[in-house]
């Protein structure tokens, strides 16, 4: 979301609306991904100091067992493989148990893993 003034604009609009925003830890993982394959001029302290003010949500059992279910149930109804990977299955399963939705603009893949999504 670096650099979008969309998702910037989104983000303004959560805080002045007082909307809980929760990172799940996979995310954390893809923005040091990010940075570690030089795929964003940002740098590994940077994302660790905008980090630090979200609260996590890690993958525990429940999240585990949900993503688990949630990836089956999308690949169910492709009839085979919904290609949607393990980390949108957490995410997917972060946002069902908080009973929340997922602000992304990879709508798609949380679509299919059936869980509500918000965009940018």
């Amino acid at each position: 979301m670096a650099g979008d003034p969309d998702a910037f604009a989104k983000g303004d609009e959560l805080v002045e609306n007082g909307e809980m925003q929760w990172l799940p830890t996979p995310v954390v993982a893809e923005a040091y991904y990010g940075v570690a394959t030089v795929r964003s001029e940002t740098t590994s302290e940077e994302i660790r100091n905008r980090l630090l003010g979200y609260p996590r949500v890690d993958v525990d059992e429940e999240i585990a067992r949900t993503a688990g279910e949630l990836l089956a149930a999308a690949d169910d109804r492709a009839g085979g493989d919904a290609g949607v990977g393990s980390n949108d299955g957490y995410i997917a399963a972060m946002a069902d148990v908080l009973d929340d939705a997922v602000l992304t603009d990879n709508v798609d893949d949380f679509e299919i893993l059936g869980v509500p999504v918000e965009t940018y």
